[in-house]
């Protein structure tokens, strides 16, 4: 096996996002399926034990499950100490902004406008998809809907959302990415939903002005939600006729573009040196791009090792408060390794740093500025 294709292997396994710090059960068996399918297109094995693991995870979920409810199963609440601001006509979604780990970005973004309000609906059969809201940067696409239904049908999920080009049909989000979605039912009802779906981008590649989001609700008989083991049979289920929904992108989205901070910082882990190289700061995320020296960059089992003990705590100040930038999620690179992080770039923060802990490394705690004022 040549060093390139054993590099391509190690940057597929690190893919898979790290642990706990998805923003939802089902982005994990998402990443665990995309890790998978990018793994069986090399014919290769997974190098890392955090991929193995992953196919274990996978296999014990597949046998249980053949569907996900995201409601069955939420990840915990997220911590941002930031005051709730009036979400005006999107209320409805902060109870699901709650369970999710990138509330801040949330927030951050409805409380300084920076959100188009869409509420187009597409209807058939009983079923029924609202798109809400649409909020936007280079990097990601997040999309705010509501899922409907009549004739006594209980929504068990929106268990598909594309997005396409109004024009060629074509799909619009990056094809290297992976989605995370979550959901819940609104006020206990079994009969409407409230979901969230961000996508990756590309922002290198031009967005089009018209798009198509494309939905299907799945759903279940009367009665069969309350019941534990539905999901695991696939003859329960019914699912709606794609539901279309075509908008006009609001151009402001692509105004604020990606500020890219030169840091390389050296610092320790476990007695190997990793460099904090450099970090992009926009709307929606902010990502934290290490590099490792070139015999890092092929030892296998120290990467894997220095992938798991990446730092992951970054805080911001906002006014008079210090804000936890949750971690939602990392991937291998060529070069290292890519940590990604809740974002409040538009409230203008006076400071964001990175921690590094305390332990056989150094005495005590230490911050690394990415970005003061």
């Amino acid at each position: 096996m040549s060093s390139q294709e054993e590099l391509a292997m190690l940057i597929d396994a690190e893919r898979i996002p790290h642990e706990q710090k998805m923003e939802s059960a089902a982005a994990q068996i998402y990443a665990i399926q995309a890790g998978l399918e990018l793994g069986k297109k090399r014919g290769k094995k997974l190098m890392f034990a955090r991929s193995a693991m992953a196919v274990l995870t996978a296999s014990v979920l597949i046998a249980g499950l053949l569907f996900f409810n995201p409601t069955q199963l939420m990840p915990q609440q997220a911590s941002t100490s930031i005051e709730s601001s009036d979400w005006g006509v999107l209320e409805p979604f902060k109870k699901l902004a709650e369970s999710d780990v990138d509330a801040l970005t949330l927030e951050s973004a409805i409380r300084n406008d920076y959100v188009q309000i869409v509420n187009k609906s597409a209807e058939k059969n009983g079923y029924k998809i609202t798109l809400n809201a649409v909020i936007a940067d280079e990097n990601k696409i997040i999309l705010l809907y509501t899922g409907t239904t009549s004739g006594g049908q209980e929504i068990y999920n929106v268990n598909s959302v594309l997005l396409t080009d109004a024009v060629t049909g074509q799909s619009v989000v990056d094809k290297n990415g992976s989605r995370g979605g979550m959901g819940l039912h609104a006020v206990d009802s079994v009969y409407t939903w409230l979901g969230k779906t961000i996508y990756p981008l590309d922002k290198d590649k031009a967005f089009p002005k018209e798009v198509v989001a494309n939905f299907q609700i799945a759903s279940v008989d009367p009665g069969m939600l309350a019941k534990p083991k539905t999901g695991t049979d696939l003859a329960d289920m019914r699912y709606s006729e794609r539901l279309k929904v075509s908008f006009a992108i609001d151009p402001k989205f692509w105004e604020q573009k990606t500020e890219t901070v030169v840091i390389n910082q050296p610092f320790m882990i476990d007695g190997h040196e990793v460099n904090l190289a450099q970090v992009e700061l926009s709307p929606l995320s902010i990502v934290v791009k290490f590099t490792l020296s070139e015999a890092l960059k092929t030892d296998w089992e120290i990467r894997n090792e220095l992938f798991g003990k990446t730092p992951s705590e970054l805080t911001s100040r906002v006014g008079k408060r210090e804000l936890k930038n949750n971690s939602i999620g990392g991937s291998g690179s060529e070069d290292g390794f890519i940590s990604n992080f809740s974002s409040n770039v538009l409230d203008h923060p006076k400071f964001i740093r990175l921690k590094l802990d305390a332990g056989p490394d150094r005495e005590k705690e230490e911050y690394i500025d990415i970005l003061k004022k």
